[in-house]
C-alpha cells in the first residue's frame, strides 16, 4: 500500500471524520472507500465523445445519396 499526505480544509475533514466514525472505520478506510466507488463509477459511465471535434469532416465532399451510391457499385 502507498503512503501519501493530504491537506483539507478544517470544515471537510470535519465531515470526513464524522461519516468515518458513523460508519465503524477508520478515516483512511472511508477516503480509500470514497475514492474506489468514485473510479469504479467512472470507469463503468460510457465515455463522452466531443463531437465538435469532427465539424466540417464531410465539408465540400459530395455524400449524397446518389454519389455514395455510385462509387459503391463501381
Amino acid at each position: 500500500m502507498h503512503r501519501t499526505q493530504i491537506y483539507f480544509e478544517e470544515s471537510l475533514f470535519e465531515e470526513i471524520k464524522k461519516e468515518a466514525n458513523s460508519l465503524g472505520i477508520s478515516i483512511s478506510a472511508y477516503i480509500r472507500d470514497v475514492l474506489k466507488r468514485d473510479l469504479d463509477r467512472k470507469k463503468r459511465e460510457p465515455k463522452k465523445v466531443e463531437l465538435s471535434r469532427f465539424a466540417g469532416l464531410w465539408k465540400n465532399r459530395d455524400i449524397t445519396q446518389k454519389s455514395l451510391r455510385e462509387k459503391a457499385w463501381k
